[in-house]
């Protein structure tokens, strides 16, 4: 069953319309393997971001994860989820199931699940990254941060 899409939206007045809330931060980190030049490392893309039609805090993200083991390794995770800001500590959590592939080459792209468990410190520069099935608490450092909020 399809869902008939009224009419194109033809002007940047009516793409405004389609927001539903604000964006507080757009970050990208990087994060890797102390112990092992293969692996595993990679990058994660996140947005946390304010939802005015549900109330609720939203992280919004991608997590590429490579090894060098044999022909190597690459999965791409996506994850959407509420975040939880703690007013006392000032960090952020996020805690999201995320879907997405894991190609081992030389075999085809597969299907993976895996729990993703973000904390990060005040100012969002650095924090900690858990990937089920993958590692525990890697430290992950920013190589990009915007605020969108004009107090930060």
């Amino acid at each position: 069953m399809s869902t008939i899409i009224p009419q194109v939206i033809d002007s940047n007045n009516e793409l405004e319309k389609l927001s539903t809330g604000d964006i507080g931060i757009i970050a990208e980190y990087a994060f890797q393997n102390p112990y092992s030049i293969n692996g595993p490392f990679g990058t994660m893309k996140l947005t946390l971001s304010n939802d005015t039609v549900s109330n609720e805090n939203i992280a919004i993200g991608t997590i590429k994860i490579n090894t060098l083991w044999g022909l190597g390794s690459t999965t791409n995770l996506h994850f959407e989820s509420t975040d939880d800001f703690n007013g006392s500590t000032g960090y952020t959590s996020v805690n999201a199931e995320s879907k997405g592939t894991i190609t081992i080459r030389p075999n085809p792209p597969k299907l993976i699940r895996a729990k993703v468990n973000i904390s990060l410190k005040p100012g969002f520069q650095e924090g900690t990254l858990s990937v089920e099935g993958f590692f525990e608490d890697f430290q992950i450092k920013a190589t990009y941060v915007h605020y969108s909020n004009e107090n930060n």
